[in-house]
């Protein structure tokens, strides 16, 4: 009853500002689920639909499936972490439930007009709750919210004394839960004096260079070459004219520079806005949908100018090479 009630307040609790601006903060994750473009490529910015007997899915970068399944009236709401649905434990546990889409949620008792009210039931804005633990058990701190906003829909079965079915919904969806201190650690943009002695021992000239980060996160960490040891890469700008590049420290003995002169992808890194290690094309970043990898020898290092350009950065035949993997831009 007490995870119920605490529960409850959560939910409540969510001002509209928020849920229309699905915000990152210092403190919590913030993903927005992202419609699709009709070439394919997901958008944050396009609200998903989803109609019939069909089923929605999308996987967030943290692994979770964030989903809408098909029932009886309409569709149900679920965020799986692997096989766990870490919305089970959202109340009331009995009665209609936010995370039910329901088409007789928007109908009066009889079916015969639109719910002015005499019918319980949850409307436009669904809230949920993300928590691994048991339904009935107290909130903890690593609990999180999501919530589902009902922008347009369409509904079936509308003849009197039936149970109007949903047949059409469009939506704007978010999921927040908070961030652990090893998230906060690896968002902040400050290196410490080991990351220093790190890159320096590794053959960074930082009589040249400075560790120096634009983006989230400051480091990456993978194996680009293949010989199943840690490479990694940080952000750094030349001490003399303020060029920004990155550093790549193989196996902690060989650094290349990257982004400087007329190396491998120097014309993305001065603008660079995000980028990732990719170990395996299917875990690819949702905003690379669609693209072909190089072959290479080890991971892949992705740097992109989010939904105008991507470049790959990898390791093959001995030499470190670059390519574009889509440029929507020519500036």
């Amino acid at each position: 009853m007490i995870r119920v009630f605490l529960a409850l307040v959560l939910l409540c609790s969510i001002p509209t500002a928020w849920a229309q601006n699905c915000q990152e903060s210092p403190e919590t994750h913030a993903v927005k689920i992202k419609g699709m473009e009709s070439s394919g490529q997901l958008n944050a910015n396009i609200a998903p639909e989803i109609y019939g007997n069909h089923n929605f899915s999308q996987e967030l970068d943290n692994g979770w499936v964030f989903s809408l399944s098909a029932a009886k009236w309409g569709w149900r709401i679920a965020v799986y972490d692997d096989e766990t649905d870490l919305t089970a434990g959202t109340p009331p546990l009995r009665g209609p439930n936010p995370r039910e889409i329901y088409g007789w949620h928007f109908r009066n008792a009889d079916n015969t007009g639109p719910n002015t009210g005499e019918v319980n039931a949850p409307q436009h804005m669904r809230a949920f709750v993300l928590s691994s633990r048991a339904a009935g058990t107290s909130p903890g701190p690593g609990d999180g919210i999501g919530w589902l906003k009902i922008e347009d829909f369409g509904l079936s079965d509308l003849e009197p004394g039936e149970q109007a079915r949903m047949s059409y919904l469009k939506f704007n969806a978010c999921l927040s839960w908070p961030k652990t201190e090893a998230d906060k650690a690896s968002e902040r943009l400050d290196f410490s004096e080991v990351d220093q002695e790190i890159f320096g021992s590794c053959g960074l000239d930082l009589a040249k260079y400075r560790l120096e980060a634009a983006i989230r996160p400051r480091e990456l960490g993978g194996d680009l070459d293949g010989d199943d040891a840690i490479d990694q890469a940080a952000q750094i700008v030349r001490k003399s004219d303020g060029a920004k590049g990155l550093a790549l420290c193989r196996a902690g003995t060989w650094t290349e520079e990257i982004g400087f002169g007329d190396g491998p992808a120097s014309g993305i890194v001065p603008s660079l806005e995000a980028w990732h290690w990719v170990s395996d094309p299917s875990d690819l970043p949702l905003s690379l949908g669609g693209v072909t990898l190089p072959e290479a020898d080890g991971d892949i290092l992705v740097l992109e100018r989010v939904e105008k350009q991507a470049v790959a950065v990898y390791w093959k035949d001995g030499a470190l090479q670059a390519i574009d993997l889509f440029r929507i831009v020519t500036e």
